[in-house]
């Protein structure tokens, strides 16, 4: 059995890497660590003191497009700029540009920290058949969260180009330049393939054990993509980027993408995989898993097979009322799956947080009455509703000197801080933030959904379980949904880990369309913020654009004047 290693750090300290000196924290992969608990252990600098009096906005960081993919960040990192080493934050923009920066260096121009950038050839465009609202025009280079192999001074990332294609690349840490790839993903399994024109690769990347997992999901137009799948996982050998399985959520169905709101898979540390699935068909017995938890195992494909691996259906759990979600687009899988203690959690549009022991999942108990919104799962299922509104900000978790949380903040609602009780989170002596994110639509952005979307975006940072180190931050939008409006501006937001009612800090002002010194701009919805040695970086969508909305026939002609990375520390 393989150890779980929770916080990537401890990877440096076990293996080493090339060019690299004595370590420190990393962020090497989405939610810092792949069991996503969202939280860097790590962090002895920041603490809800020095947060709440002396705290801002530091400096910005060029990108040349908006940052959906979370940054990553690498201690001590040697280059041609830093013979010596520093510490090194890693963006990337949706024009298909990977920027690596100095961290801790206040540029005084748009490049003078910059320590390497590879673009990765021109963008896919923009388009009403991949952004009805048009919210993330006018490029989609990269999207999902590239992964870091420290052994091997590697970072995999994925880009989607202007032929349609998805590109696999293995870049040298140290100089950005190009070790393997370019890679076409492609191909299917049971007659299916991708559909690389519409399938968005948004989940963070996954590394375990020597295999890369590359998902996918994206709508499925039922008027001309009927019966076809909007979920895959690719899973890749790192060693030579050589296939080595392909599975579907929906080898005989429709939709049930893969998407999780960037959150990537997770992995326990015993080689198996776990994913949660968007609306779709379900039925187990023809291996369909809409709107459904999935535990997956890699395992030696049978004789004959087109590749030598395959992704084994190992359990899953698929909420009772899965037709009256998947009727009501209650997506399941808008949030991503979150490992902890043994245990699972995850929560999607239908606002409920559902609990399970990752080796009993579930499965699918029947409703007494077909397409129920209200039945019962099974007795091994620990659920509640968490929220009013859709989870898209994964749940995050951290253990502190007053027990264990599970952090949840959907759409129009608050930050909840539920507490672990016999190794399960509950309602009972949860806290709630003082502060909600507003109800109903812009004035200038009229729009048919009543929520801001998509609640507040999570991570954890902590000194260990030290009391007074715990933070919960918050990407939050201030002026709309970022659903449906471009233009809308974000705020970052810190709070009490121990008790969340305590706000500690935010980037502006009460009345959230006043900016002040510490704003950063349009959010970049889904992009969680990333911890590290006293910063903390936020991609955003720009500096500014007019609050608009453009429905599903008019596409924008202006954009923000400058992008870049928001960094905040100690002033």
């Amino acid at each position: 059995m393989r150890r779980m290693i929770r916080v990537a750090v401890f990877w440096f300290a076990f293996f080493g890497v090339p060019g690299m000196a004595a370590p420190q924290v990393n962020v090497l992969t989405q939610a810092n660590n792949v069991q996503r608990t969202g939280e860097n252990l790590q962090e002895t600098i920041l603490t809800t003191s020095n947060v709440r009096t002396n705290f801002g906005l530091l400096w910005k960081l060029y990108s040349d497009a908006k940052i959906m993919a979370q940054p990553l960040y690498v201690s001590g990192l040697k280059s041609a700029r830093c013979p010596n080493g520093c510490n090194t934050v890693i963006l990337c923009s949706m024009k298909g540009t990977v920027y690596a920066y100095m961290a801790d260096q206040k540029p005084q121009t748009d490049n003078d920290t910059l320590v390497w950038a590879r673009y990765l050839g021109d963008p896919r465009a923009g388009g009403k058949d991949i952004d009805m609202w048009s919210v993330d025009d006018p490029w989609w280079g990269i999207l999902g969260t590239p992964v870091i192999d420290p052994a091997t001074s590697s970072l995999y990332v994925v880009a989607w180009n202007k032929d349609n294609s998805h590109n696999l690349y293995n870049l040298d840490l140290a100089t950005g330049n190009v070790k393997a790839g370019p890679v076409v993903i492609e191909g299917g399994a049971g007659g299916k393939s991708l559909d690389n024109v519409h399938r968005k690769q948004r989940p963070g990347l996954l590394l375990d054990g020597g295999m890369l997992y590359v998902a996918f999901g994206g709508d499925v137009n039922t008027k001309t993509e009927k019966g076809q799948p909007a979920g895959w996982i690719f899973v890749y050998d790192v060693k030579d980027f050589s296939l080595q399985a392909i599975w579907t959520p929906t080898p005989d169905g429709t939709n049930a993408g893969i998407w999780q709101s960037g959150r990537g898979p997770a992995t326990d540390g015993d080689g198996f995989v776990y994913v949660v699935i968007g609306d779709g068909d379900f039925n187990a017995s023809k291996q369909n898993y809409g709107d459904s938890i999935v535990k997956l195992k890699l395992e030696k494909a049978p004789a004959g097979s087109a590749l030598p691996q395959q992704l084994a259906v190992e359990d899953f759990f698929t909420p009772c009322n899965q037709a009256f979600l998947q009727g009501g687009d209650w997506d399941f899988g808008s949030g991503g799956p979150l490992l902890f203690d043994g245990k699972i959690a995850a929560g999607g549009k239908w606002g409920w947080l559902y609990t399970m022991s990752r080796n009993q999942l579930g499965k699918f108990t029947a409703p007494a009455s077909a397409g129920a919104s209200a039945c019962t799962d099974a007795a091994s299922v620990t659920a509640f509703q968490a929220t009013i509104g859709h989870i898209h900000g994964s749940p995050v978790y951290w253990k502190g000197p007053n027990g264990a949380f599970v952090y949840v903040w959907g759409e129009s609602d608050h930050l909840h801080a539920f507490p672990v009780v016999g190794g399960v989170p509950t309602k009972q002596n949860a806290k709630a933030s003082a502060y909600a994110i507003p109800e109903g639509g812009s004035a200038s952005c009229p729009t048919t959904n009543p929520h801001w979307m998509p609640g507040g975006i999570l991570s954890v940072s902590a000194n260990g379980s030290k009391a007074g180190t715990g933070i919960v931050w918050a990407l939050v939008t201030a002026t709309g949904d970022a659903n449906e409006c471009r233009g809308v501006k974000g705020m970052l937001m810190a709070f009490d880990a121990q008790n969340v009612s305590h706000e500690l800090w935010r980037s502006q002002q009460a009345n959230p369309a006043l900016d002040t010194a510490d704003s950063f701009g349009l959010v970049a919805r889904f992009a969680a913020p990333t911890i590290a040695n006293g910063k903390v970086f936020v991609g955003t969508a720009g500096d500014s654009e007019p609050l608009r909305w453009y429905g599903t026939t008019s596409s924008p002609t202006q954009f923000p004047q400058s992008y870049y990375l928001a960094v905040y520390g100690l002033k």
